[in-house]
């Protein structure tokens, strides 16, 4: 595994992790709203335990990963808003989600970071058997992810895999693998808005599973792309790094702009 996979290391923590979940509760679940979208306000840990119930309760369900750039792409798209409010888990990802709460003063328990989310929910899976159908990225980056996921999880089920890049008629033949693998988790790596869309279109399709996005984690589970280094992820801005290292997304920054400039309208808005 390469060393930028480093982060997969604490999950191997020698822990009763069961025990730790059994004692979770959702009573003080609740929920926070940023510009008229509703956050779920919970820990990682309850956001794991959500997962775990869905596939317990059976049913077809989409955890959307929300950062203040998808924010105001949803709030310009009706589509997107849609797709949003059907979404049965909206976690707040981005470090921006929980600054424009403490700004709104309606503070969030924590930022949930789909990198360690995502570790947490494949750690839980090798535990209870439960198994991990991988779509994203390139063909070689996610055969690279299978792999190191593997080697740190080495009794994880993961039951299948395939490149994000596919046309119409290969669409089905990847749907019906997912469908005949009858995997519990699907981990969606399409990008933003992409992946939501197709989750929300397939949907439909399946009887028990839970599709969870999670944007461009294979590039850096697969050690293609590099982790944000230690200063910027321990302050949320890894958002910014990306930016920085690939400026040909600045345009990214726009949006960015647009999302805290409003969050700051509104804070002026409902002090009046």
């Amino acid at each position: 595994m390469s060393e930028d996979s480093h982060f997969y290391d604490s999950y191997k923590e020698d822990r009763d992790i069961i025990l730790e979940y059994n004692q979770i509760s959702l009573e003080d679940a609740g929920f926070v709203n940023i510009l008229d979208i509703g956050i779920e306000n919970i820990s990682r840990q309850q956001a794991v335990f959500r997962v775990l119930k869905m596939i317990e309760e059976k049913g077809v369900h989409h955890v959307i990963t929300l950062n203040p750039y998808k924010i105001s792409k949803i709030k310009s798209s009706n589509d997107l808003r849609l797709i949003c409010d059907r979404a049965d888990l909206r976690l707040a990802s981005g470090a921006g989600i929980q600054w424009a709460a403490n700004m709104l003063k309606t503070p969030i328990k924590e930022r949930i970071g789909v990198l360690s989310f995502m570790m947490e929910v494949i750690r839980l899976a090798e535990i209870k058997e439960y198994s991990i159908f991988l779509v994203g990225g390139k063909p070689e980056i996610a055969e690279r992810s299978f792999f190191n996921i593997k080697k740190s999880f080495p009794n994880i089920r993961i039951v299948g895999r395939h490149g994000g890049f596919f046309d119409a008629e290969r669409e089905k033949s990847v749907i019906e693998a997912i469908r005949k693998s009858e995997a519990n988790i699907i981990f969606v790596g399409l990008g933003f808005p992409a992946e939501d869309k197709w989750i929300n279109t397939i949907r439909n399709e399946f009887k028990n599973a839970v599709f969870i996005s999670v944007g461009g984690s294979f590039d850096t589970i697969s050690g293609e792309v590099r982790k944000a280094p230690n200063y910027f992820m321990e302050n949320g801005l890894d958002w910014f790094y990306r930016i920085i290292t690939k400026p040909w997304r600045y345009l990214r920054l726009l949006r960015l702009a647009q999302f805290f400039l409003s969050v700051i309208f509104r804070r002026i808005f409902k002090r009046k």
